[in-house]
């Protein structure tokens, strides 16, 4: 059919046949004028997956509840913390501001972190197409890329897609170099360096695929997106491959891995630091740590499991992150975020001796790239059932697109643009207004830094 005849309907029907994946934006354009933070070289979220209780973390309670080993006492910065699970974190809270009016448009995990991924609510006709954070992130460094850059912008640890929690987000409607590397740590997954010794088999056989496989010439942008994507990563994983520097990236040391807790969530942020200190174009690190959904036993059976499982873990790998990237001096370019998809069921436990989820509070916290540390934006009731004070300048809770917002900002993107022709023929908004249940003004949380 020629192009002129073609109307919306043949439109669709060739979208259905290809999937978004098979679609390039054709535009992308910023629908106001704002003024990106630009304060950070790359982002490091840490993703806690599951809805951490935070009562019990960044915004503690008391209750008949809770176990007394919490050791809740007062900081020097006039805010309650829980000595008994965050204790090496809490060496570090000039650093940090603790968000505690934040709050979450969803209360199922595989909505809950769609939302985190991407910034964006749920919408069943356009899941495919939809990019996540880090690959727009990736998209728009694709032109800045340097001749030595040999990471991937955009790089995912230890996310263990279920039915549950829904697949890892990627590159939706954008090109297929914009989608994650991805490494699970738990696996030992880490296969992208090669001694000294075989570089020169190694490049003798990629010499070697590139001119038996002629195919990988001809694609275009009108290839299977599956056949783009593998070429992307094949290429991408070739560039780390083939530089030297690659194994010192991936490399944990026993030392290292103690000091982060011994933990696959740890060892990820080890090598998070470690390609925010190799300065090769890597932008966008998520690292997840699993195991926050506790339903039952939060506080474990005899103190072991549950909080006391996870809060330890989290407890030396954070503290040690922050600490590291402080020494290093890369703390001031490097945005750190830890936060989960909603919060916990406040009051008295379950009868089965946990929560439930929780839309309505949450914590997040946020470190490095000019955030002003030593604080607390926000506040709740005694049970933290409701927010109380908002604490910034918005006047209203603190949600996942106003991070997202942040986010693109000290990355120096322009959070306002839109990408315009997707395959849906609705543009997508780098941070929608239409939000989970009403349109907001999202932003910046720009009274974060100070």
């Amino acid at each position: 059919m020629p192009a002129q005849n073609r109307n919306r309907r043949d439109l669709l029907r060739l979208a259905a046949l290809f999937g978004a994946e098979g679609f390039a934006p054709w535009n992308v354009s910023a629908q106001s004028r704002v003024k990106p933070r630009a304060s950070a070289d790359a982002v490091i979220f840490l993703n806690l997956q599951g809805g951490p209780s935070q009562m019990d973390m960044f915004d503690v309670k008391m209750g008949k509840w809770a176990p007394e080993n919490r050791d809740v006492r007062m900081t020097k910065f006039g805010y309650s913390m829980p000595y008994g699970f965050l204790p090496k974190t809490i060496e570090h809270l000039e650093k940090l501001t603790v968000v505690r009016s934040a709050q979450a448009w969803e209360t199922v995990h595989s909505r809950g972190q769609y939302y985190l991924q991407t910034g964006h609510a749920v919408s069943p006709a356009r899941i495919k197409e939809s990019p996540s954070i880090g690959s727009v992130v990736a998209y728009e460094y694709k032109e800045r890329r340097r001749s030595r850059d040999f990471l991937p912008p955009f790089v995912s640890m230890n996310y263990q897609p279920t039915t549950m929690y829904g697949p890892l987000q990627g590159e939706g409607c954008l090109p297929a170099d914009c989608a994650p590397l991805t490494l699970d740590l738990a696996q030992k997954n880490l296969p992208f360096f090669v001694e000294e010794k075989d570089r020169a088999r190694l490049l003798h056989r990629w010499e070697m695929l590139q001119r038996s496989d002629s195919s990988r010439a001809a694609l275009d942008d009108n290839s299977p997106a599956g056949m783009r994507r593998f070429e992307s990563f094949s290429r991408s994983v070739f560039q780390m491959m083939n530089n030297p520097a690659m194994a010192g990236v991936l490399k944990v040391s026993d030392d290292e891995r103690k000091l982060y807790g011994s933990s696959s969530f740890g060892d990820a942020c080890v090598i998070a630091r470690n390609m925010v200190a190799a300065d090769a174009g890597a932008k966008f690190l998520m690292v997840t740590q699993p195991g926050w959904d506790h339903h039952s036993n939060i506080y474990g059976k005899d103190n072991k499991g549950g909080l006391y499982k996870n809060c330890p873990e989290f407890d030396a790998a954070f503290a040690a992150l922050l600490g590291d990237l402080e020494r290093m001096k890369l703390l001031d370019r490097t945005l750190v975020i830890a936060m989960g998809e909603f919060g916990r069921t406040p009051g008295g436990l379950t009868p089965v001796a946990g929560r439930e989820h929780y839309a309505d509070t949450m914590f997040a916290v946020f470190a490095g790239a000019g955030v002003r540390g030593g604080r607390v934006m926000g506040a709740t009731d005694a049970e933290c059932a409701k927010i109380t004070e908002f604490g910034w300048s918005a006047k209203r809770p603190v949600y996942t697109e106003d991070a997202c917002a942040t986010i693109y900002s000290v990355l120096g993107i322009d959070w306002s643009k839109r990408i315009t022709k997707t395959p849906s023929g609705r543009d997508f908004l780098y941070v929608d207004p239409a939000a989970g249940t009403k349109v907001v003004n999202f932003r910046e949380v720009s009274d974060l830094f100070g």
